[in-house]
């Protein structure tokens, strides 16, 4: 039985297998930016519909909301009946209502119905995947798999947004079809992925079974606001481009895409920043290149300067989304895993819901640059206190 478990768990370095079990975490990105080049076609679609400009908005941030309240039950029901046999479903359910958005298009809110159904079962498929991550790897090889894993995600990301861009130019409805891909990752998952060895049944005290979510609060709260910030660009800059900038909305997925290509590139240097940085200092990195690049959009309206700038948004996500988790996965206890992820994946995402709330109405009052130059300054000013607590840890270190 050893030697069978030896030979699963050195199955975790082969390509195929890395390939399945990130292709699966690329999904988790896949659920908005597929469809974000589409956000224009849709308040022309359906321009009588009242407060389309929200709604068109919501199409794309809805699966937060549902991700949000089921992310944490997928949490516990992972932790306490194993990951495959609910990640599987939940692919399939995955493909299927994210698909099904090409064949309503007579109601946007028919579109809406689909898309909860979608952000369901993206709770299971992303709290599945991170708990895999921090069962099948240790150490230093952990944050190379989540390194691994923001590239997938972030290039993934960027491939389909150049892809969902033309395709939205053809019919804003093809992105939907995009989806259906789905189907391939999943096959490819039950051939290849295998149920980790936890150890669960070691006898623990009533005290360590409990899960203590207030631990990893600072974590959730960060991730919150962190993604709400971040969610302007696929939530905003396809309007910017298009109606600002005057340009073809095949620039959006293009656009799009250079800030993904930024998240993969940092993503996938992570563990060799984390050697020469800090956390708190890679937060401060991390916002200060986000903050930079919202105030050079939001005051120099050009398309070249809209490109730099998202490379400068691209870089600082890259690096936040795998500083958030390498974080939680090195606090988090093995039999609390899937729950810490879970509320983690609920955070992330509420941001992402919460993100068109926040800020739409100051678009409304002022329009997107006047919405890019307010949130610039608050996340340099984000970042300078990660600068000062970065500094008060380190002179405690040494005194």
């Amino acid at each position: 039985m050893s030697s069978e478990i030896k030979d699963k768990t050195s199955l975790t370095d082969s390509v195929i297998f890395q390939t399945a079990l990130f292709a699966t975490a690329s999904m988790t990105v896949l659920g908005g930016t597929i469809i974000a080049p589409s956000i224009p076609h849709f308040e022309e679609q359906f321009s009588q519909i009242p407060h389309i400009d929200m709604l068109s908005r919501l199409v794309l941030t809805l699966p937060a909301l549902f991700i949000m309240i089921f992310a944490p039950v997928s949490g516990f029901l992972l932790d306490k009946y194993g990951r495959l046999r609910f990640l599987y479903p939940a692919i399939f359910v995955w493909s299927v209502s994210g698909a099904s958005g090409f064949f309503l298009e007579s109601s946007i809110y028919l579109i809406l119905i689909s898309r909860a159904i979608f952000g369901i079962a993206t709770a299971f498929v992303m709290t599945s995947v991170s708990a895999l991550v921090g069962d099948y790897y240790q150490g230093a090889k952990r944050e190379r798999a989540l390194g691994l894993q923001g590239f997938f995600m972030a290039g993934g990301g960027a491939v389909f947004l150049v892809l969902g861009g033309v395709l939205s130019d053809v019919d804003w409805r093809y992105p939907f079809l995009v989806y259906t891909s789905g189907f391939l990752i999943l096959l490819l998952a039950v051939f290849v992925l295998f149920e980790p060895q936890r150890n669960v049944s070691a006898p623990v005290s009533k005290n360590e079974s409990k899960f203590n979510f207030f631990r990893f609060l600072p974590i959730y709260l960060f991730s919150f606001y962190a993604m709400s910030m971040f969610y302007v660009m696929p939530t905003q800059i396809p309007h910017f481009i298009t109606h600002n900038l005057n340009k073809s909305g095949n620039l959006i997925g293009v656009s799009l895409a250079v800030s993904s290509l930024c998240t993969a590139f940092l993503s996938l240097f992570y563990a060799r920043l984390r050697l020469r940085f800090s956390v708190f200092m890679l937060y401060f990195i991390s916002l200060g290149s986000i903050g930079s690049g919202f105030l050079l959009i939001g005051i120099v309206q050009s398309y070249e300067i809209l490109l730099f700038a998202l490379v400068l948004v691209g870089s600082g996500l890259g690096i936040i989304l795998v500083n958030n988790s390498s974080w939680l996965l090195s606090v988090a206890q093995e039999r609390e895993r899937a729950r810490a992820a879970g509320f983690l994946s609920a955070s992330v995402f509420m941001g992402q819901f919460c993100s068109p709330f926040i800020t739409q109405p100051l678009v409304r009052y002022g329009g997107i640059p006047f919405m890019l130059n307010l949130n610039g300054v608050i996340l340099l000013l984000s970042a300078c206190i990660f600068l000062v607590w970065d500094y008060r840890k380190r002179q405690v270190a040494k005194s």
